[in-house]
């Protein structure tokens, strides 16, 4: 099981709508090949179901999953914002950022936690439920 982490913007947007257990669930589903949509770049899209509304109201994710220990939740939109979907423009950041992260070090990663610039939220240390 990978490391899961998100960005701090997407932090700020993820806490208003959907729970570090369901970016969790979401990650593990990832690993299982289970995504949306591959956009390249080692980013693809996901849904995240929020409570109540399921996956057709779900929240959609943009995901870095190409990193040998790690996933990272980049950025996110509620399907009820304006838009069809993510930009191009979007994707395009996302493409990115994650891949300056895929090769980034344990070390790295540390380092950028650190600095609160990334923040975990789940792992293989942490106890399960």
């Amino acid at each position: 099981m990978k490391r899961v982490f998100k960005t701090k913007t997407f932090d700020r947007w993820a806490r208003k709508v959907v729970s570090d257990e369901l970016l969790c669930q979401a990650a593990r589903e990832i690993e299982q090949g289970q995504y949306e949509a591959d956009l390249g770049g080692g980013v693809c899209k996901k849904r995240v179901a929020v409570p109540g509304q399921g996956k057709s109201g779900s929240t959609r994710t943009l995901v870095a999953k190409k990193h040998t220990t790690a996933i990272f939740f980049l950025a996110g939109r509620e399907k009820n914002a304006p838009g069809s979907d993510f930009s191009a423009k979007e994707v395009d950041a996302a493409k990115i950022i994650g891949h300056g992260l895929e090769g980034a070090s344990i070390k790295k990663i540390d380092d950028l936690v650190a600095t609160e610039i990334l923040k975990e939220i789940c792992n293989v240390k942490q106890k399960s439920d």
